[in-house]
């Protein structure tokens, strides 16, 4: 089990992917991550693991709308948009998704969250949740 969180608020431009630079537990071996990363490993293959991402989100322009997704292998996962409308600059609104992966037989998968909208993103207090469970 790991879970990552940043302690400092970020800026996303589309398709760029949110950084974690702090573990605040991680256990056993299942799940791969290098500090100041992104992307984390799901090494242990046909394994399922669970996935639980929320954070403070909004537009960096007023009346826009951030958006943010759970990618496996640079593609967005099916059900995992999350999306925040601000009508003002600053506006954050808490976001939440929690899925299954499942890894297949070749090899690993790499999770990652990222603006996957047409506007700039700001990110507060994202924590990333990854646990294998079977």
């Amino acid at each position: 089990m790991i879970i990552l969180t940043n302690t400092a608020s970020q800026e996303l431009a589309p398709g760029q992917s949110l950084t974690f630079d702090l573990v605040t537990l991680h256990t056993g071996k299942c799940e791969c991550y290098r500090q100041g990363s992104g992307s984390v490993m799901l090494p242990m293959r046909n394994s399922i693991y669970e996935v639980d991402f929320g954070a403070n989100i909004g537009a960096t322009t007023a009346a826009s709308e951030a958006q943010l997704d759970i990618m496996v292998n640079a593609s967005p996962m099916a059900g995992t948009t999350m999306i925040s409308t601000t009508a003002a600059v600053d506006d954050l609104n808490s976001v939440s998704r929690h899925t299954a992966i499942k890894t297949c037989c070749c090899g690993c998968e790499f999770v990652t969250i990222t603006n996957t909208g047409e506007t700039t993103v700001t990110v507060e207090d994202p924590s990333l949740f990854i646990k294998r469970v079977a």
